[in-house]
């Protein structure tokens, strides 16, 4: 009897392989690779944007956590615009919750294991309407270890253009 159930699902699994419909492949992030694109920094914190809202009282608003990445282009030597230096934070799910370019006299302001700091983010990232402005939003990263936290702290001032 246990042979004839081992032959039919063998008969099932080779009627499957001729006309086998491509699977879409899972929603797993992959690691995009951009041409001409370094990654100079990586580290995984959780992000916090200072609310603009005078009324809030809970002035800072979780953004979610998500793997932090310093890219600059390839080749150019670093602290200059044209390196274009940027920050970018992506969630587990590729979303992301940070992206902006790093400029020249950005200030940080070191916390425990926090940094804060100033970046100008498009207008639909801070979730006002998305009308090609800029916005001035306070950031705060929080990393695991003040370890992390000094290594990128060095390497925003390290990778900002000079002024």
């Amino acid at each position: 009897n246990q042979s004839s159930l081992l032959q039919n699902s063998n008969d099932l699994n080779d009627a499957d392989g001729e006309d086998e419909v491509p699977q879409p492949s899972s929603p797993s992030l992959k690691k995009s690779e951009e041409r001409g694109i370094i990654v100079v920094h990586e580290v995984k914190c959780k992000l916090y944007v200072k609310s603009s809202d005078p009324a809030d009282k809970d002035t800072w608003k979780d953004r979610g956590t998500g793997q932090l990445s310093i890219k600059c282009k390839e080749g150019i030597s670093k602290g200059t615009k044209e390196s274009k230096p940027t920050i970018l934070v992506r969630n587990d799910v590729g979303r992301v919750l940070l992206n902006a370019l790093l400029y020249p006299g950005i200030k940080t302001n070191l916390q425990k294991n926090s940094i804060v700091a100033i970046f100008h983010t498009s207008g639909d990232d801070a979730g006002g309407g998305n009308n090609g402005s800029a916005a001035a939003r306070t950031f705060l990263i929080r990393t695991k270890t003040e370890e992390d936290r000094n290594k990128l702290a060095t390497a925003i001032q390290e990778y900002a253009p000079a002024s």
